[in-house]
């Protein structure tokens, strides 16, 4: 009977094992770059196509969507708020605010420091959402950073 160490070091032989959550994403693009997204804009090409693999599936809900697409992108310390105040209906958009590595506050030598931390290193980029439901009763989420 084998034991638990050595089926674990059969079954990782040959490979690296590695805590990479992006590995449903197809044609898979590098995520040690995409945190600079907001000053290149080759990197924020990148940076749509890994999350635009949202747009593959179908959800059930808006909300299930929201919730996928935030956990993907909090991989690379970007956040916003995954939750629509409003009834989403049968198809919409909106846009949201995000921020990367939970903002910046603090002093510096210009003086107060308050923002996203996206907004210093760029332009004001922003989560844009939109939502389609499908003749299946499903929903299509497209989502990009612009």
């Amino acid at each position: 009977m084998k034991t638990f160490k050595k089926y674990i070091a059969e079954n990782l032989q040959g490979r690296a094992f590695s805590n990479d959550m992006s590995k449903d994403v197809r044609g898979r693009v590098d995520t040690a770059d995409l945190h600079r997204f907001a000053s290149d804009d080759s990197v924020l090409d990148k940076l749509n196509t890994w999350i635009g693999d949202i747009a593959d599936r179908e959800h059930i809900t808006v909300e299930a969507a929201m919730q996928q697409l935030y956990r993907k992108v909090k991989q690379i310390g970007i956040e916003f708020n995954p939750a629509l105040e409003e009834n989403v209906g049968d198809s919409g958009s909106k846009d949201l605010p995000i921020t990367q590595y939970g903002g910046r506050m603090g002093k510096d030598e210009e003086g107060d420091i308050d923002d996203n931390f996206v907004s210093a290193k760029g332009p004001d980029l922003k989560m844009h959402v939109e939502w389609e439901r499908l003749p299946t009763k499903m929903f299509k989420v497209v989502a990009e950073i612009k």
